[in-house]
């Protein structure tokens, strides 16, 4: 299957840089059709994706048919056990998916299924609410529509779509609850990035 550019796949390279430094155990929340499980598998003993869409769960089995490292899980994260100690996971990513669950209880989950010393990766949208949202995606449409044709336009990927409910500052409040320490940025392609590592103390 060919690879695509859009404003998520944007970011791959700079997840897949980060765990290639740990290796080890991946799991991609919201993993669509494949294509960061793809590129994850060749840095990473095993890469586990988890989605809930049975379409696109069906083109990434396709996609990772000849990925013998690769595992895909037809489920709703939040309802996904948490895995023993021993199998958690050394980098979690989510990328476009947190704005489809309930953000303190993802974030949550998220925390209890990364080993310590892991790393959680989200790259997330968020809604527009206060004066200073508004500025600033206003600011970035022209570049942001410049860096798309200079990639040869946005191309889809086919799977679902929802409208964010979180601004950014909501979702900065539930991560300083929830992921103590936990960088948020915002980030080009009206995109934000969450980067948390779990203390080895945290079991």
């Amino acid at each position: 299957m060919e690879t695509y550019w859009n404003h998520n796949s944007a970011f791959h390279e700079e997840l897949v840089a980060n765990a290639k430094a740990r290796g080890g155990q991946v799991l991609d929340i919201g993993c669509g059709e494949g294509l960061l499980l793809q590129r994850l598998a060749p840095i990473a003993h095993q890469v586990v994706g988890i989605e809930p869409d049975p379409a696109a769960l069906a083109r990434a089995q396709k996609r990772l048919s000849s990925t013998p490292n690769a595992t895909l899980i037809n489920e709703d994260f939040l309802a996904m056990p948490v895995p023993s100690p021993e199998e958690r996971y050394s980098t979690v990513t989510c990328v476009a998916t947190l704005h489809h669950m309930e953000l303190r209880a993802a974030l949550s989950k998220m925390r209890q299924v990364l080993a310590p010393g892991g790393q959680l990766l989200v790259v997330g949208l968020a809604a527009n609410k206060s004066i200073m949202d508004f500025v600033v995606s206003g600011l970035l449409v022209l570049p942001i529509r410049v860096m798309d044709r200079l990639h040869g336009g946005v191309q889809e990927s086919g799977v679902r779509v929802a409208a964010p409910k979180d601004s950014l500052s909501e979702i900065r409040q539930a991560a300083r609850e929830i992921l103590p320490g936990a960088v948020i940025r915002r980030r080009f392609y009206y995109r934000y990035m969450i980067s948390w590592q779990k203390p080895m103390t945290d079991r």
